[in-house]
Order: C-alpha cells, then structure tokens, then sequence
C-alpha cells in the first residue's frame, strides 16, 4: 500500500474493490491487526490498532473471510463460539438470516453434526454458517473479505441479504471482486497496485468512465455471456 488515506464513518457501508493483489485484503489485515511494521496511522474509534488488545479488537470488529474456519463438532457449539450465552432463539433467528434453519430442521436441529472444516456441508452452507455464527458476534464494526467467492448463487444472495441487513445499523466494509455486490455502497474505494486511485458511490464512479466503470463494464459484459451460454 501507498498514500492509502480513507476514513470509513460510523454506520457507514464502504466497499473496496479492484484486481486481485491491488491491496484490499492488506487494508482487511491491517484494520485487524495482523499486519504489523507499517509507517503511517490505523485507528479504530479513533485508537491505534497496535494499541488494542486482542479482547478489544475481538469486540470492536468481526472479520469474515472467504474461508471462514468450521470446526468439528455441532452447530451450536460452532454459533456459540460467537456468543456463548445466548439464547436457542437466538441461534435458530441467526440461522434464518442467513437461510440455513430449514437445512438444519431437515437434520438434527443445533445438534447437526459437523465433521472437521465442516467438510460435510457444501461450500455455500458453510459460509453461511459462518455468516450466522458472524451475525451472533454483535460488534459495532463488520469487515467481509470475498465473503461470497467460491458460493453458489444462492448462498451469495443469502449472505449479502444478511451484509445489507447491517448496514445503517453497524460499520460495514465490503471487500469483493463481484462489483454488482458493491453497487449499494455510500462509497466505493477502487484500488490499483496499493493506490486508492478512485473513490465514490457507484453512479458517480460510473459517470467519471474511470477505472471502476471499466470493471463494472467489463464483468457485466462476462455476465451476459455466460448467461446467453447457459
């Protein structure tokens, strides 16, 4: 990253977008506080990532990524993770935003069993599982790096009915390769070899004939395609 300068307001929904190896996932990992030895300011509420705590940082932000870790064992043992008292209601009302409470019906309730990366449920299930268990966390602040890569269609629609269902109500930071997922946002940051090299909401971006407008363009015309293919 360079001269990467963005202030992402409280409430707000922001995404980041470009090609791959553009920067959006280096800007995840610094907010998280992973990435460490950088020159320049990353603050959270106004404090220095560096300086919270692990709890804090834990209590302050959500992270989801594309591959959101299932362990083995049940799905209430993996949602309560996220929150360990809460309520079965609770768990059942995650579960039916991100649509996976009829699945679970179908099997042994919250006592579904889950093998080791949750290798029996399909890719799609499983990120949504992570999504609901995400939900249950409750943070002030929710950042989804590709949370919808690699899912059928489906499971991208239900995961991002969720992703909009906290916007206005938390901080939301989208990172995504999909522009129609971004079209939404109050801003979108459009990034190229570390540089913030547009930013806006989508109807502006589209009218400047930028970087962003010739993504968008692009992936609607590969969209079409593969529809008229199909």
């Amino acid at each position: 990253l360079q001269d990467v300068s963005l202030t992402i307001p409280q409430g707000s929904f922001v995404s980041l977008v470009g090609e791959s190896g553009c920067g959006k996932s280096t800007i995840a990992a610094l907010l998280a506080g992973s990435r460490t030895g950088y020159t320049g300011s990353v603050t959270l509420g106004g404090v220095p990532v560096g300086e919270l705590q692990q709890e804090q940082r834990l209590h302050t932000l959500t992270v989801v990524p594309h591959n959101a870790t299932i362990f083995k064992g049940t799905v209430e043992e993996n949602l309560r993770m996220a929150k360990p008292d809460a309520a079965e209601s609770e768990l059942w009302a995650a579960l039916e935003q991100v649509n996976l409470a009829d699945f679970c019906r179908s099997q042994n309730g919250l006592q579904t069993a889950l093998h080791e990366g949750g290798s029996n449920l399909s890719g799609g299930q499983r990120q949504r599982l992570a999504m609901a268990r995400a939900l249950l966390h409750d943070t002030p602040i929710y950042l989804f790096d590709e949370a919808t890569s690699n899912v059928d269609a489906e499971s991208e629609n239900d995961i991002m009915a969720a992703i909009h269902s906290l916007a206005g109500k938390k901080t939301v930071i989208l990172i995504s390769h999909r522009l129609a997922n971004v079209v939404d946002s109050d801003c979108i940051y459009v990034l190229d070899k570390g540089r913030i090299v547009e930013q806006g909401k989508h109807a502006d971006l589209l009218a400047a004939q930028g970087a962003y407008s010739r993504l968008y363009t692009a992936q609607k015309q590969l969209e079409t395609l593969g529809k008229e293919d199909a």
